[in-house]
């Protein structure tokens, strides 16, 4: 992260040293200047009535312009991009439904802390208030602005054309301040292509160096000695903590105190899966060594998480986090969160990065690095760790048919590179987070916060534009790669080589599984014809109907040379996997849907 800062930090020196104070240009052009100055290189969006003086100005400047045919891809593929990055990138939008169109991947970005500019076109300003075509006015003039706040950092109304460019630069920065999260300008259509005297030099701001929030030394003391003195302390991170590029700080700090790491699904790899210190994770279907040591931890160092409902086992303190007689130790950028969820016995508003850098330091002098490689606490965490291990791996063996979940995720680990990029959506994630390894938390991408069905289907385009050079698999289920199939042809347009693993099991199979455990039916949850045959299109030969390329797999034997196939192709491509109807999860946490569904839980 640090690093993606003082790239865009050189950028914005040189735009400044060289730039020309007085120059006559459109509102367009000021923020496609501003935009350059700050670094950003892709623009992801749709053209639209209102945007054209944006789209002429993109042409005639650095920036990529990757065209979609769907706004939310627009914003998933940005959200991936930032994912890959710690860059920006921007999503252009028309008026009403373009914008309104992107939303979904504006809330994801949001809640999982992805850093966009998002830069909408409205009615001109001339004619706000009265009924100008595509104007949402119910309450107000132009109020399309309104819908956006919720999901947003900060969102501009533009009056002015000459502030456009300062308002964009301040965008810029505070999509990138503190944690990380998107940004909205909402500008009428006659200030794109007002010309005007540019008397605010673009990049008269400067992005600092190392814009990171650091703990007073107090706090970083105290943290320590706490750790320090802890007869059963545990790190546990969650996605704040991925985001903050701080795994090799973090691995060295549990390496030098002998603490065992556990995670949300957001945060794995933050340690590599095959640390000795990686202990699990928490969540509905966690791991019984994560559940077992947050349980009974007496310090938990708590790293940029929310403690959310399905981390927490629905907050029930019988299955996780028995706070107390357990001391938090909450580390966070955003003050909202410190003893949101829990009490802590210290809340320090930092950046995690910044606060692991410190407590490294601070432990490093006030104690030796332990021997903890022999201590009875670390072989009981290894023989958890094998048991979990022992018990996956019957199933990453499977030869049955339809294919094995487990099977296909053990597959795709063996074939992907080590520093592959791995994404996948809310349906599938609980199979992922248990089969799945991850070794870096910069290559593992997951529905967190707001869990959309099929985001991962349009984020694989952003990652893979920024790491062209690494192999990206996004794999997802049948529902959620229809809901946004347009990404593939936009894959195509732009030569951008995702490889798409659909498993193929003819319906919503993560939420069937509550439906018929609970007596519920069958209805909206599987894909069948009116005489109630399976239905699915043929998706190999949809990737082949809009120029990609395309497989269909059925055998476990197949699995991983087709795999193979499609990532050395170089090519778009979609391997259509025929998987089993229920796949097995481990669920040693807690959700109340459940005790909600059984009428064992009201209100």
């Amino acid at each position: 992260m640090v690093e993606a800062v003082r790239e865009r930090d050189e950028l914005v020196e040189g735009t400044a040293e060289n730039g020309v104070r007085g120059q006559v240009r459109s509102g367009a052009e000021a923020i496609v200047a501003t935009l350059e100055a700050y670094g950003v290189r892709y623009v992801f969006g749709m053209c639209g009535h209102t945007n054209l003086a944006m789209l002429g100005a993109i042409e005639r400047s650095s920036l990529t312009f990757v065209g979609v045919r769907h706004e939310q891809v627009a914003s998933h593929a940005a959200d991936g991009y930032f994912r890959a990055t710690g860059q920006l990138a921007a999503v252009l939008t028309t008026i009403g439904p373009g914008l309104t169109n992107a939303l979904t991947g504006i809330g994801d970005a949001a809640l999982d802390g992805a850093g966009m500019i998002v830069i909408a076109g409205d009615v001109p300003s001339y004619l706000a208030g009265r009924g100008g075509f595509q104007e949402l006015d119910l309450h107000g003039e132009a109020q399309q602005v309104e819908m956006v706040r919720p999901l947003v950092k900060r969102a501009w109304k533009i009056a002015s054309r000459e502030g456009l460019a300062d308002v964009t630069g301040r965008a810029c920065q505070v999509a990138m301040a503190d944690q990380p999260g998107p940004v909205l300008l909402d500008v009428p259509m006659d200030l794109f292509s007002a010309t005007f005297q540019d008397d605010i030099h673009v990049a008269a701001r400067r992005v600092p160096a190392d814009r990171r929030t650091y703990a007073p030394g107090a706090q970083v003391a105290r943290a320590a000695r706490m750790l320090v003195e802890a007869e059963r302390p545990v790190i546990y991170a969650g996605g704040g903590a991925a985001r903050s590029r701080t795994r090799d700080s973090l691995v060295a700090l549990a390496e030098h105190l002998g603490i065992p790491v556990v995670t949300t699904m957001a945060g794995q790899g933050i340690i590599p899966q095959d640390h000795p210190l990686c202990a699990g994770y928490t969540a509905t279907v966690g791991t019984p060594l994560g559940h077992d040591l947050v349980n009974s931890a007496d310090v938990v160092l708590a790293l940029g998480t929310r403690f959310g409902e399905m981390e927490t086992s629905s907050y029930d303190p019988e299955v996780s986090f028995r706070v107390p007689p357990t001391e938090i130790v909450q580390v966070d950028v955003d003050a909202s969160q410190i003893g949101r969820t829990y009490p802590v016995a210290l809340g320090v508003v930092a950046d995690v990065g910044a606060f692991v850098d410190q407590l490294l330091d601070e432990v490093r002098g006030a104690t030796p690095r332990r021997d903890w490689e022999t201590s009875a606490r670390f072989t009981a965490i290894q023989d958890g760790i094998r048991a979990w291990r022992a018990d996956i791996e019957e199933g990453r063996r499977s030869d049955a048919t339809p294919i094995a979940v487990e099977r296909l995720l053990g597959d795709i680990r063996e074939v992907l590179p080590r520093d592959g990029i791995f994404l996948t959506d809310v349906g599938i994630r609980h199979q992922v987070a248990q089969q799945f390894d991850v070794y870096d938390s910069r290559d593992h991408y997951v529905a967190s916060g707001w869990g959309t069905m099929g985001g991962a289907v349009a984020a694989a385009l952003g990652a893979k534009l920024a790491a062209p050079e690494r192999a990206v698999v996004a794999e997802v289920g049948d529902g959620a790669f229809t809901s946004i199939l347009s990404a593939v042809v936009t894959a195509v347009e732009h030569d951008i080589p995702v490889v798409w693993v659909v498993m193929n099991n003819f319906g919503y199979s993560s939420i069937s599984v509550y439906q018929h455990k609970h007596a519920l039916g069958a209805l909206g949850t599987t894909f069948r014809t009116p005489d109630g045959k399976p239905y699915n299109p043929d998706f190999a030969a949809l990737a082949s109907a809009c120029g990609a390329l395309g497989a269909v797999v059925t055998d476990p034997a197949d699995l991983k040379a087709a795999l193979r196939t499609a990532l050395d192709s170089g090519r778009p491509y979609v391997l259509d996997v025929h998987t089993e109807k229920a796949p097995r999860t481990r669920a040693t946490g807690k959700w109340d849907v459940n005790d909600i569904l059984s009428g064992n839980r009201t209100a």
